[in-house]
Order: structure tokens, then sequence, then C-alpha cells
């Protein structure tokens, strides 16, 4: 394997292990950077592809009653 190739699958690996790692400690700040991503590649005068792809990130929105931080979900255990 070239080491151009072994540096993108490590670099792959690792992004995939911070982003895990984001999402398990700070789920509300993960959220909001997805959000973002998802807001930004969906603004008029983007490519379709894009827009397509925005659309597909955009995080779900929590349920006011079952929000982090109200004890309501427990289901990431993020709030603790």
């Amino acid at each position: 394997m070239s080491p151009l190739l072994q540096w993108l699958v490590v670099a792959a690996v690792v992004l995939a292990c911070t982003l895990s790692l984001l999402r398990r400690f700070l789920p509300r700040l993960a959220w909001q950077a997805q959000a973002r991503l998802s807001y930004f590649l969906e603004r008029e005068g983007r490519p379709a592809a894009l827009r397509r792809l925005g659309l597909a990130l955009r995080p779900p929105l929590a349920a006011s009653a079952s929000a982090c931080g109200t004890g309501g979900c427990n289901t990431c255990q993020g709030c603790k």
C-alpha cells in the first residue's frame, strides 16, 4: 500500500473516532455543528447535489419534553 493511501486511511479512522467521541460527550455541540453544516449546504445558489447533501445531513429536532438536559430522553447518556 502506498504511503499516501495509508495516510488517508489513518486520517479517516482518526476523523471517525473524533466524531464519535464528540457525539458521545458533547451531543449539543455535535448537533449544532451538524445543523450549521446542513444549513450552509442548503443555501440558495448552491448546486443541487450540495443542497440534497445538506438536506440529508439535517439533524432531527429534539422534542422539547425529551430534550437533552431535561432527563426525559435517557437514550444517549450525554446528559450525565
